[in-house]
């Protein structure tokens, strides 16, 4: 049988976690403790955005856009854009509602935000597309208003 060690551990034991910047440096230690709650929080915000995000696809679905609207600008204010998804759920309501305009302002808005990020060559190529096909609408309804008049 093993014998139970009821020895108390020193304050200064516990183990912790340091943060270094590019040149290595250290910047910040946290205990493991501290970090285990800010992990906490994290995943509790996380959680909160899918459960914002779901709602607004709901309100989405039954064409419920103001509050699907309302939801996005603050999921995307949130995350300052880093969810393409966000900002593409939302352009798809201002397209749908031809709020072209606005959509354009949305996209251009998220590729500046997302430009920096490193491996976004997809989400911008996928901007670009959408833009491009924004301005070719553009060009097409303003030939048919001329055949019109």
């Amino acid at each position: 049988m093993k014998k139970i060690n009821n020895e108390m551990k020193h304050p200064n034991d516990v183990p912790v976690i340091f943060s270094y910047d590019d040149q290595g440096r250290i910047v910040d230690k946290v205990s493991v403790n501290e970090w285990k709650q800010k992990m906490k929080k994290s995943q509790l915000l996380e959680e909160l955005d899918i459960k914002l995000y779901r709602a607004a696809i709901d309100y989405y679905c039954v064409k419920d856009f103001s509050k699907a609207v309302d939801l996005l600008l603050y999921l995307i204010a949130n995350t300052n854009y880093t969810h393409y998804e966000y900002v593409e759920r939302l352009a798809n309501i201002y397209h749908q509602e031809k709020q072209i305009k606005k959509e354009k302002e949305l996209l251009i808005t998220a590729r500046k935000h997302i430009e920096p990020v490193e491996l976004s060559i997809g989400v911008l190529q996928r901007i670009d597309k959408r833009l491009e096909n924004l301005d070719n609408e553009g060009k097409h309804l303003s030939f048919y208003s001329v055949l019109s008049n």
